[in-house]
Formats: structure tokens, C-alpha cells, sequence
């Protein structure tokens, strides 16, 4: 987005969000087709459920933007952790080499663009909610409506809460005018509203779909991030009895084969709690496919200490080595490998949350509540070790809180290397200095969050109600 990007959201997305042509995004083709209207308005188009689903598809397919899981959370999160390393500094004129090396400019386009994409899902959203309840339609469905938009508007201010701290916090959808009046809302109120939506969802979602529908958010998916928010928070005895009832669900468990939890002809499997959907081979104006994850043409761009975590014979190393693609000059990891379609893009779904993830979750919130040291917590921790192939640990090596800790966040990172979870866990457990320090960086405290981008502070202008972080 251009200068006034929020702006903008508001009131371009209120039209968008209202043509069913937006909304595209799981890989099953009944889901992936809808039919175009004409240019209907926000004032005419929300009167059956048919156009709600049409309005929830297109809050869905704001995720799968190149701004968001379609490429630059890439950057955003794991280039800028030390687990990817941005090697092309001539790449327009260092756009993501300057994110990787701690020196983006607040004019940066990509945290503009990033932005702008989150507060569009958002008001999409927030247009569902806005209008549904004065529709009549099967209550189940309804009800089902409003969880995934729930769902869908958490996971936009998760992230932009994790990437900026303060945000303008905007629960209904708004115009031109009331935007001017936003302020950038506290990270606890930020968080309490993501709080009550995650948990009103998981009361609204169904525990799964069938047929065309598999692959939208589920209770399960809502319970699992909401206990990721407790998490993060330091909330750990609020997460322990969420991430237990998606645990004793039975609906998710660790497929035996790691490899398999990623291949392109595998997905929506029993251990991805919620994905991202693609399909390649789309093509048109409206492609549903995205371009080669982590994919380098100028030598290997994951960083060594990554490489050097792993222990002898884990089977998840493999996952992070670049590989040639067919009829392409790029390598990409085997976690994200594809090949291309005929429209020149490829389909990886991506992970947003994964059982492995919530097991390890488990064990750090069980941990870090515990006044001694929890047996539940080291089986689940142990759970994902075993899959990997590496030696199990044992009370007598985590016997205090300190050293399970170092050995849960460690786990995550050798877990879910490139599953954009890294800079995130680095940040919340205050390791995020040591960390970039092995990879040769001095990262400034103030850049822990990024710069609010520099439209939307000129835009508003106001030192006051909305100021730049820190730093920068």
C-alpha cells in the first residue's frame, strides 16, 4: 500500500471485501471457485449466507498475501532470526537484506505492505461481524461465520502485535473519518481483545469439516492459539488447561514420518491444527499458488548455527537443506520443496500451527507453572524428540526450571525451523540478543519491534497518540 495505507484499508477493503472474487483460499476447488459479482457494495451486498461465505473466504485469502504467510512473514520472522540469512544485498536495493541486518529504514516497503495486509484481513472481518447478526440464516452456520472471522481477525492482530507492539486496535469496520481518530491501542488491550475473540471462536468453530470446508479454522485451531497468546504472555497456567483439551481432543497427533508433515501431496494431515491453503497451477488475476519459500539462486542462505543444533542422526536436519529445483536456478529447503506449475508458481500450504507445536507449548506453559519439576511436561517435550530420532532427555538433565526452559526453546527451534516461529521465541524469552550475537550481529534493544512504517506515521501526525517505537 501507498501513503495513507490505513486509511486506505478501511475503506477500500469495506468494497473489496464485498466481491466474492476475493475470497480464495483452501486447495479444494469448491472452496477455490467463486463466482465473480458485479461490484456489488458493502450496503447491498451482506444479505444472504452465501454472500457471508463468500465475505469470510475473502478474509481467508488476506493470509495468503505475498505480504504475509505468502512470503514476507518469511523475511519478517525467520531472516530476521538466526535461522535464514539474506545474502543479497543488491536485491531491490536491499529491501530484506537491510531486515535481516537490523538496519531497515522506517520507509521500508515491505513493513508498509505487511501492515496494510493485516489491517485489510482485519476489517474484513470486522465487516462479517459488523452485519451478520441482523441476517437470518441457519444458526450453526452463523455461528461458524463468526468464529472463523474471529479466528482469522486474532491472527492478524497476533501478529501485529508480536511485529509492532502498540496498534490501533479496530473492532468494527470503520470509515475514512474514524480512522482518523485511531490511537495506537496498548500491547494488553491489544492482547485482551485477541483473548475474547480466540475464545468466543473456540465455542462457535466445529472440531472439523468434511469435504470442500477441510482446512478452515476449527476449535481446535482457536484452542491452540489462544494457548500460543497465553504463551507468549507469560500466562502459563491460563495455557495449560487450553493446550490440554486440544491434547486429550485426540483430533491431532505427530505423523511418524517428519517429512511427511510437509509434502505438497499430503496436506490438511493429522498434524496441522491450521494451515495457510495454496494451490498452484491457478494462474489468472487471481493466483493461488506463491512463489519458491527460502528459495536462493546465490549460494546456501540458512544459517550455519541452525545447521550445527541439530544432534547426530536428527531426522529433521535434511529438512533445512537447499535443493535443486526442477527447471528452475533456485534451491530451496526440502521442508518447502515443490515443483513448478505451467503458471510458474508452486502450492506448499503453510503451517501456521502444527500438534508439535502445541506439545512443546504444553511443556513450556506446564513447566513454567509447575513449583517442581512436572513429569507431563518433559513426556511431552520428549514426544517430539522421539519422532526426530535423537536421544530422549531425562529429569536428572532438566531437573530445574531454568534448564528446561534452554531445552524447550532450543526444541522449538530445531522443530520448527522456517515455520516463521523463530524471531518470535527469541523475543518473548529474551534470548534474541545472545542469539543474533553467534550469527555475528548486535541487535539494539530497540528493535525488538519494528518501525511503524513511516506513512502511517505521517499520516497521522501526532506524537502523542501515535508515535514511532523507539529507536528509530
Amino acid at each position: 500500500m501507498n501513503n495513507n495505507s490505513f486509511f486506505r484499508t478501511v475503506t477500500r477493503s469495506a468494497s473489496v471485501a464485498a466481491v466474492a472474487f476475493i475470497g480464495l483460499t483452501a486447495c479444494q476447488k469448491d472452496f477455490l471457485d467463486l463466482k465473480p459479482l458485479s461490484q456489488p457494495n458493502v450496503a447491498n451486498f451482506y444479505q444472504t449466507a452465501n454472500d457471508f461465505g463468500n465475505a469470510v473466504n475473502g478474509a481467508y485469502d488476506v493470509l495468503q498475501s505475498a505480504n504475509q504467510y505468502g512470503g514476507d512473514f518469511n523475511t519478517l520472522l525467520e531472516a530476521r532470526s538466526d535461522n535464514v540469512l539474506d545474502n543479497d544485498p543488491s536485491s531491490n536495493a536491499g529491501l530484506r537484506y537491510n531486515i535481516d541486518r537490523f538496519i531497515e529504514p522506517t520507509t521500508n516497503s515491505v513493513l508498509r505492505d505487511t501492515w496494510g495486509s493485516l489491517y485489510t484481513g482485519i476489517n474484513r472481518s470486522n465487516l462479517i461481524l459488523d452485519k451478520i447478526d441482523a441476517v437470518t440464516m441457519d444458526n450453526t452456520l452463523k455461528a461458524r461465520y463468526k468464529g472463523e472471522a474471529q479466528f482469522i481477525r486474532a491472527l492478524s492482530y497476533f501478529n501485529l502485535v508480536r511485529l509492532w507492539g502498540n496498534v490501533p486496535l479496530v473492532l468494527t469496520a470503520g470509515t475514512t473519518a474514524d480512522s482518523r481518530s485511531y490511537v495506537r491501542t496498548d500491547v494488553a488491550g491489544v492482547y485482551a481483545a485477541i483473548e475474547k475473540d480466540l475464545t468466543d471462536a473456540a465455542a462457535n468453530l466445529p472440531a472439523s469439516y468434511t469435504g470442500a470446508d477441510v482446512g478452515r479454522a476449527t476449535s481446535g485451531a482457536a484452542k491452540g492459539l489462544l494457548g500460543k497468546v497465553y504463551v507468549t504472555q507469560k500466562k502459563f497456567s491460563q495455557a495449560v488447561p487450553v493446550l490440554r483439551d486440544v491434547i486429550s481432543a485426540g483430533t491431532y497427533r505427530l505423523l511418524p514420518n517428519i517429512a511427511d508433515v510437509f509434502a505438497v501431496n499430503n496436506k490438511n494431515n493429522a498434524e496441522i491444527v491450521f494451515a495457510v491453503k495454496f494451490k498452484k497451477g491457478v494462474g489468472g488475476a487471481l493466483p493461488e499458488g506463491h512463489s519458491l519459500w527460502y528459495g536462493t539462486n546465490i549460494g546456501d542462505n540458512i544459517e550455519p548455527s541452525l545447521r550445527a543444533a541439530y544432534p547426530a542422526g536428527d531426522k529433521r536436519l535434511p529438512l533445512t537443506v537447499q535443493i535443486p529445483v526442477p527447471s528452475n536456478v533456485n534451491v530451496v529447503p526440502r521442508k518447502f520443496y515443490d515443483e513448478f506449475s505451467p503458471t510458474n508458481d508452486v502450492g506448499n500450504d503453510f503451517p501456521v500451527l502444527r500438534y508439535a507445536d502445541v506439545l512443546l507449548l504444553y511443556a513450556e506453559a506446564l513447566s513454567e507453572s509447575a513449583i517442581q519439576f512436572n513429569a507431563d511436561a518433559l513426556t511431552s517435550l520428549n514426544q517430539v524428540r522421539a519422532r526426530a530420532g535423537v536421544p530422549l532427555y531425562t529429569q536428572a538433565q532438566l531437573g530445574t526450571q531454568a534448564a528446561f526452559r534452554d531445552a524447550v526453546i532450543n526444541e522449538r527451534r530445531l522443530e520448527l525451523a522456517l515455520e516463521n516461529d523463530r524471531w518470535f521465541d527469541l523475543v518473548r524469552t529474551g534470548k534474541a540478543v545472545d542469539a543474533l550475537k553467534v550469527t555475528g550481529i548486535t541487535v539494539p534493544a530497540s528493535r525488538l519491534v519494528y518501525p511503524i512504517p513511516q506513512s502511517e506515521i505521517d499520516t497521522y501526525n501526532n506524537p502523542t497518540t501515535f508515535p514511532q517505537n523507539p529507536g528509530y
